[in-house]
């Protein structure tokens, strides 16, 4: 979606909106209809509008006009501004939001269309990107089952003991991370540690999908927010609440992103092959680790999220566009419920993580 925004009065729209399409005087003078991002609106409606009641907004969705938008300045503002070159259809009209003048006449913009208008809600469908990982990552021999393993202690020992090869090196600015691949039942398995936070699992993700990986498990911890989910229970999210950036570039601007139905299934049928009990639900992604508020988590435990982490939202929405599988295991860790956070010492459970790891590397090859 892309907004932009024409002001018009309340009484022309409610006799506009009776047609198929919207056309005001402008469109017969000028040759077009008067548009503004939201940027923009402001300055139009104080420089065009000054004190004048009975205004409203029509946010509309650029996508979804049919006339052609053009982006210029007639009237050498040195700003472009969109006009439209031919009648609205109304089908294009998101909402129409009052827009009155404060005490001195001048306008503010609504906070409603500030929030609509977000850039990071500025989703764009296409596949392609101008940097776009197959372009500049060259597929390699590699198993099509990945493990995104969050236990760098897990991957240690793994190493130490002989059973992770190092096939492949990706890298960022903090460093080289490791590629590794394992034989399980003469089956050949990829793990890799998948960075942390949304944007760095995207990237991840996305490089590694490049090399060739298809099908996913990621395993990890997460604070709870059910103070019923002891340290180590197994959480399975299908649902994650999309309070990130990254999954916003690769999804609409919906506030859950879902795991892959098959790679959930897969998931919850290793676990009960094993008799581990688990629970299966939502979670909620953040990127602000610092910002989790007693308001913000109550909202949340409302909205029935189990859990909080970093990453789940984007891998959710990275495997969406990019038609492959992922699914995910979570163990509870610390706990957010209470009146003082609780570390619960989650992060020494060595025990755990390895049993979780190998839970996952199950359910992968079972994809």
């Amino acid at each position: 979606m892309k907004l932009i925004l024409h002001i018009t009065t309340r009484a022309a729209w409610d006799t506009a909106v009776l047609a198929p399409t919207y056309a005001p005087a402008t469109l017969a003078t000028d040759g077009f209809i008067h548009c503004s991002t939201a940027a923009q609106v402001v300055y139009a409606a104080n420089e065009h509008f000054p004190g004048q009641s009975g205004l409203v907004l029509l946010c509309l969705d650029e996508d979804l006009v049919q006339a052609d938008v053009v982006y210029e300045d007639c009237y050498e503002t040195g700003q472009q501004f969109p006009h439209i070159y031919g009648p609205l259809n109304i089908s294009a009209v998101l909402g129409v939001i009052d827009f009155s003048p404060d005490a001195d006449g001048r306008f503010a913009l609504p906070p409603l269309v500030a929030l609509a208008a977000a850039p990071i809600l500025e989703f764009d469908p296409s596949p392609q990107a101008i940097l776009q990982p197959e372009r500049i990552i060259k597929p390699i021999d590699i198993g099509e089952h990945c493990v995104l393993c969050f236990f760098q202690d897990v991957m240690t020992a793994l190493r130490a003991d002989g059973r992770l090869r190092q096939i492949h090196t990706l890298y960022s600015e903090i460093g080289p991370n490791p590629v590794y691949e394992m034989e399980i039942d003469g089956r050949r398995l990829v793990v890799m540690h998948p960075g942390l936070g949304s944007a760095m699992a995207a990237g991840f993700m996305e490089e590694i999908i490049a090399l060739g990986c298809r099908k996913f498990i990621a395993c990890g911890g997460a604070g709870v927010l059910d103070g019923d989910l002891a340290v180590g229970h197994v959480v399975v999210p299908d649902t994650a609440v999309r309070d990130e950036g990254a999954s916003y570039h690769y999804l609409p601007g919906l506030g859950e992103a879902v795991a892959s139905a098959t790679a959930v299934t897969a998931i919850q049928n290793t676990l009960t092959r094993h008799h581990v009990p688990f629970v299966v639900g939502k979670t909620w992604t953040t990127d602000g680790v610092y910002r989790e508020t007693k308001t913000i988590v109550a909202r949340r435990q409302r909205e029935g999220c189990l859990t909080v982490e970093m990453e789940t939202a984007a891998f959710c929405a990275v495997a969406q566009l990019r038609g492959v599988l992922f699914g995910q295991l979570l163990y509870g860790g610390d706990d957010l419920t209470g009146d003082e956070w609780d570390n619960r010492g989650w992060q020494s459970r060595a025990d755990i993580r390895q049993n979780l790891f190998h839970l996952a590397a199950e359910a992968c090859l079972s994809l």
